[in-house]
């Protein structure tokens, strides 16, 4: 019987030390905001609603960048693929219905062939949350709550950051919401790798 507690001890004691390994905490970096605007190499998986008076549509998002160079492929919950945007410093190219489309300004061939707006030219800042605008309001934490942005083209973005999750030394975004007039896109980040 002794034997039978001692064992149940040590199985309890392994599980418990196991537990232990496990729950590591995150540091985050001093500056982590800085840190985080300054890396140019991450990939973000998620999901897109793009909601208009007109329609309602989402998607799968799977957005990676590199360097000047970023990827967006949007597909459907069944996987199929909808679209893929690649950007270079050169411009954009779009495969959209089983051909390619080519532009200098990559939010403004998505509009033109989908209908659909999205800042894609801007999508470092506001992806990441590291906007920096005067109107800008920020937590106790420093992370960004919401902003009213302009993109490239002069459209105006209200943009708001309903929670974060701290990872790799940051804290990264994971929904957020823009608006631009009567269009509204929620975005669910399920991972983003710095």
């Amino acid at each position: 019987m002794i034997r039978q507690y001692f064992i149940l001890l040590m199985f309890f004691l392994f599980l418990g030390g196991c537990a232990q390994q496990i729950t590591s905490k995150t540091i985050l970096y001093d500056n982590w905001k800085a840190h985080l605007a300054d890396q140019k190499t991450w990939h973000v998986k998620g999901k897109l609603a793009f909601i208009s008076p007109d329609e309602r549509q989402s998607a799968n998002l799977n957005w990676q960048q590199t360097k000047n160079n970023n990827n967006l492929v949007l597909t459907s919950f069944i996987g199929t693929r909808i679209l893929q945007l690649r950007q270079t410093s050169e411009g954009a190219e779009l495969e959209f219905d089983d051909d390619k489309y080519y532009d200098t300004n990559a939010a403004q061939l998505l509009k033109r062939l989908t209908g659909f707006t999205l800042p894609v030219n801007n999508a470092e800042n506001w992806l990441k949350g590291t906007i920096d605008a005067q109107s800008l309001k920020v937590d106790e934490l420093g992370r960004a709550t919401q902003v009213l942005w302009f993109d490239d083209i002069g459209k105006k973005w209200q943009i708001e950051y309903a929670s974060y999750i701290q990872s790799a030394g940051y804290w990264l975004p994971t929904k957020i919401t823009l608006k631009h007039q009567k269009i509204k896109i929620k975005i669910t980040t399920l991972r983003l790798a710095i």
